[in-house]
């Protein structure tokens, strides 16, 4: 699909800088109040046959020694968003097992949201809700104290606990 811009994404609310949890993050530039559009993930829309090449080939980048991140966005049943594109600011924002925002999809849109008041200066962050499938090649660099160590969905972080404890105990 062909670029739908080539300038950055702005927000108001962000700017990029230097992460202590991964790379660079965003960074809140004032207060943001809860409930507000932080900022706007984007893309090109595709397929989701499009989505598995694309996965396929950053399977094969990461294998090799190269980025292994992951950009893809699912939007709907049919459709995904390719947000590894240079205009597409809101990539850069990190996971957190205790974020600061939640991505909505909002009228064919996704948007990071605050999930309650954000300090000027805080990192943005937002649950990437990773499923169980290959949890063990996603660590988390978060910090957090709820954290299990590797990006999965909150709803299977209590599994993946209970699995590395036994895992654990087998190796003693």
């Amino acid at each position: 699909m062909p670029a739908a811009q080539s300038k950055p994404t702005k927000s108001k609310w962000v700017r990029a800088s230097r992460s202590g949890i991964h790379g660079r993050g965003l960074f809140a530039t004032r207060p943001i109040p809860e409930d507000t559009r932080v900022i706007e993930y984007v893309g090109n829309r595709v397929t989701k046959k499009q989505a598995l090449a694309i996965e396929a080939a950053r399977d094969k980048r990461e294998k090799s020694g190269g980025d292994g991140s992951v950009y893809t966005f699912i939007l709907n049943a049919r459709h995904d968003i390719d947000g590894d594109v240079p205009w597409n600011t809101a990539r850069l924002a990190n996971h957190s097992c205790e974020p600061t925002c939640v991505a909505n999809i909002v009228r064919g849109r996704v948007w990071l949201i605050a999930l309650r008041d954000i300090a000027e200066g805080e990192e943005i962050t937002y649950d990437y809700n990773f499923d169980w499938a290959e949890w063990w090649t996603n660590p988390c660099r978060c910090g957090a104290a709820s954290c299990p160590g590797y990006i999965i969905r909150s709803d299977l972080r209590w599994r993946l606990r209970r699995r590395i404890a036994r895992d654990r105990a087998k190796a003693a």
